[in-house]
């Protein structure tokens, strides 16, 4: 590609001497006889990559035209500009340099120096393109790259999100509650993180750990899940064993998501006046995941059939959590669970009926 030069001079033979000179070098070259038709030119022509110009002109000089130039950094920034000027003043010299211009060339001019110095400006001209070039080579490299990882990253997440939902619907196998119930209390407990104002990664993992609170009814004997007259005293000790089993199974891992799924199935059993199992926390004391499940598992156990019990609808629901019935309190759970529950119990019925068994 020929280098493009901008000769500006108010005298039209020093353009044409310079015009000459220079194209025979293998330059292209144009002219402009003031620095308002420079800044014009350049504004226009991306392909200049060196001014040659003046400073004492009509109108605005060489000076100005290159404050303005450089000011409009966004075309020009690859520009190198070349003073030159008869009166060698030492204050226009100083101005020019701090305004990054490459060199100043007294007149009458040297065409020797004058060719030298234009090939010095071409030479950084191609450098500072050339990174360019290979820079933004590069960023789009990375970009590209980077969107490959994300993909690979989502794939991962959306298999590691899958085998969570395996893991929980295998603790349904033998339990007579659906896979639309695991659902349900994820989608419960997101509800409840967002409303309690947490990040979206925290509601997000609240989506996948909480349908785990009950994993550990894998070790539960059919006979007891399935039993649908009351447990006598060995069973139900027998069944809260599930909750320390999740535990086991779960505190394994590494990962957050399996860590929090850990936490809930320990606790969600936990009451917050402190009769629940398996040990008896009372208040904060217990993990707000829990205290999240807590509410949203007996919900929607209320709603639904169950060997031992017919659906409620949501209003007996509501009356029996927010009253009690003898057999589940309000004391029983965090009221400012409660409180979220009785402030949007008509999204957890959205919920519960866009999931249905």
């Amino acid at each position: 590609m020929i280098t493009k030069i901008l000769i500006v001079d108010d005298e039209a033979y020093i353009r044409e001497e310079l015009l000459e000179t220079i194209s025979a070098e293998g330059y292209e070259c144009c002219e402009a006889a003031n620095g308002e038709e420079a800044l014009n030119i350049l504004r226009s022509d991306n392909e200049i990559a060196i001014v040659l110009t003046d400073i004492q002109m009509p109108g605005k000089d060489g000076i100005q035209m290159i404050r303005e130039a450089k000011e409009e950094n966004c075309k020009n920034r690859n520009v190198e500009f070349i003073i030159m000027t008869g009166h060698g003043g030492s204050a226009e010299a100083i101005s020019a340099l701090k305004l990054g211009v490459l060199d100043f060339i007294e007149k009458p001019i040297d065409i020797e120096h004058l060719c030298h110095v234009v090939r010095r400006a071409e030479e950084l001209v191609i450098l500072r393109r050339t990174k360019e070039y290979y820079q933004a080579s590069l960023e789009a490299d990375v970009h590209a790259k980077t969107i490959k990882v994300r993909n690979l990253l989502k794939d991962v997440e959306d298999a590691y999100d899958e085998a969570l939902t395996c893991l929980a619907v295998a603790a349904e196998f033998k339990d007579p509650e659906t896979g639309y119930h695991i659902k349900r209390i994820g989608e419960y407990s997101k509800f409840m993180a967002k409303q309690l104002g947490w990040s979206e990664e925290r509601q997000h993992m609240m989506l996948l750990a909480a349908p785990l609170h009950d994993i550990g009814k894998i070790g539960t004997p059919e006979i007891i899940l399935l039993k649908p007259g009351k447990l006598d005293a060995d069973e139900v000790a027998i069944m809260k064993e599930h909750s320390q089993n999740g535990y086991n199974i779960l505190s394994h891992a590494e990962h957050s998501v399996m860590k929090m799924a850990a936490t809930i199935a320990k606790n969600h059993h936990e009451r917050w006046n402190g009769g629940g199992y398996p040990r008896g926390l009372k208040g904060t004391e217990i993990p707000i995941e829990a205290r999240i499940v807590a509410v949203v598992d007996v919900y929607d156990a209320l709603r639904s059939k169950r060997p031992y019990k017919a659906e409620f609808d949501q209003e007996k629901t509501l009356s029996i959590m927010l009253d009690g019935d003898g057999r589940t309190e309000p004391s029983h759970f965090d009221p400012q669970m409660l409180d979220i529950l009785r402030n949007n119990s008509e999204q957890f019925d959205a919920i519960y009926k866009g999931l249905a068994d």
